[in-house]
């Protein structure tokens, strides 16, 4: 026996006997940390969920803190390296290994043997999205695949045809042309067709995968693009920017933290942008009576699909104490199997894994959910495996909008971040070998 699986048989039978004694209630009132992202809307809807969840478990107190997408990463990383993590985590596969490798998450099959996290409805395929060297560390907030998110009630005053739902890159150009020159014609130089996603690392994601590399990261954890494919992401988004088919750097610069409420899509001042498609209800509501279309991540000619199943995840924090980690799994079991919580909840971080809970979903959804949930069927059937990102994914990723927006600022050239993006990147992976 390994000493990696007997530590780990180690940690199980410790878990199992701190839930054991613990038991299911507890004698005085625990009071847990809960962090996720989001916008104002979802922060709303979050907090209804644990008012019922605090109403069913009175001896738990759940302190919300909640706060936009990359203010959350950089906060977490503070918390965590502190050993000041939320007992109750939002995570995200794109930083996951990186958070397991540091011994942040708690191994949670102890919760699931004495039956406190409820899995038998769930699908293999869901459970394992949370599962790293065969220990189960997450459980699926929903299912879900990037889509774009296109306003084309804009693009009917201009005069436009919208993209299809199999648009291609040269198609991003080619529309955007068009889309600039009614624009111009109106007068609307601060009005653009597409968000400059340079900077975005999951849409790179699509396009190396697109390109033929088989992920982001190798499967032993290296670096699984070439300088060559970043410098070509980076010229292809220059020239965009450029033809003023994106918006100019300092625009985006101002926008990247903003709400989704503030944001420029909110402000119809792009037309379109990439969301996780369980967020597509949020942004109609942010720009209601606009007629939102989804199509895919556009995708190269004759270019692989890039597209892969994803989904954000709860988790417990393995620096709490005892009655703090079974607290948080009850809450992780409240949310993603118990009816209350899911006819609030629907589709807001995707697809439930949970089989009976989308199917009683069917029965309750609207048209816009009954989309979404058509989106993700649709574009499951050409999604491909995906690698984990390894431990220092989430600090490569920070790299990489940095390198991005020098790029973006003419501070470097798109062959030049192409180098220092491969190299520095290893250079971070390496580090945490």
């Amino acid at each position: 026996m390994s000493k990696k699986v007997l530590l780990f048989l180690v940690v199980a039978m410790l878990s199992a006997i701190m839930v054991f004694s613990t038991g299911l209630a507890f004698a005085e009132q625990v009071e847990i940390r809960a962090a996720w992202w989001g916008d104002t809307g979802r922060h709303e809807l979050y907090n209804k969920i644990i008012d019922i969840f605090e109403s069913k478990n009175p001896d738990i107190k759940v302190i919300r803190e909640p706060t936009s997408w990359l203010d959350y990463w950089d906060k977490l990383t503070v918390q965590s390296a502190g050993g000041r993590a939320p007992d109750f985590i939002g995570m995200h596969l794109q930083f996951a290994a990186d958070y397991v490798r540091r011994g942040i998450l708690e191994p949670l099959e102890p919760f699931v043997g004495e039956g406190v996290i409820d899995i038998s409805k769930h699908s293999e395929a869901a459970i394992s999205t949370g599962t790293m060297d065969g220990v189960l560390y997450m459980i699926p907030m929903g299912l879900t695949t990037q889509t774009m998110v296109v306003n084309n009630s804009i693009l009917e005053e201009l005069g436009v045809e919208p993209p299809n739902f199999d648009w291609t890159w040269d198609d991003v150009k080619t529309i955007g042309l068009k889309v600039r020159g009614a624009f111009d014609e109106k007068g609307d130089k601060n009005k653009w067709f597409i968000a400059d996603s340079s900077g975005a690392y999951q849409i790179f994601r699509y396009w190396v995968r697109q390109r033929g590399q088989e992920d982001l990261y190798t499967a032993d954890g290296n670096i699984a693009y070439t300088a060559e494919d970043a410098a070509t992401w980076f010229t292809m988004w220059n020239d965009l920017r450029e033809n003023n088919i994106v918006p100019d750097a300092a625009t985006t610069t101002e926008y990247a933290r903003a709400t989704l409420e503030d944001n420029l899509f909110a402000r119809q001042r792009i037309i379109i942008t990439g969301i996780p498609v369980n967020q597509y209800k949020l942004y109609l509501n942010a720009v209601p009576g606009a007629n939102l279309l989804l199509v895919r991540n556009p995708s190269l000619v004759d270019g692989l699909p890039g597209e892969f199943v994803e989904g954000a995840h709860f988790a417990v924090s393995a620096h709490s104490t005892p009655e703090k980690k079974l607290a948080a799994a009850k809450l992780i079991d409240f949310w993603v199997n118990d009816p209350d919580s899911i006819e609030l909840y629907r589709l807001d971080q995707g697809v439930p894994s949970n089989r009976e809970m989308a199917e009683f979903l069917m029965t309750i959804v609207d048209e816009a959910d009954q989309k979404i949930i058509e989106y993700v069927n649709k574009t499951s059937e050409i999604a491909r495996p995906i690698n984990f990102p390894p431990a220092g994914a989430s600090e490569v990723n920070s790299l990489f909008e940095q390198i991005a927006e020098k790029v973006r600022f003419g501070q470097l050239t798109p062959e030049d971040g192409g180098e220092q993006l491969v190299s520095q990147a290893q250079d971070i992976l390496n580090k945490h070998k």
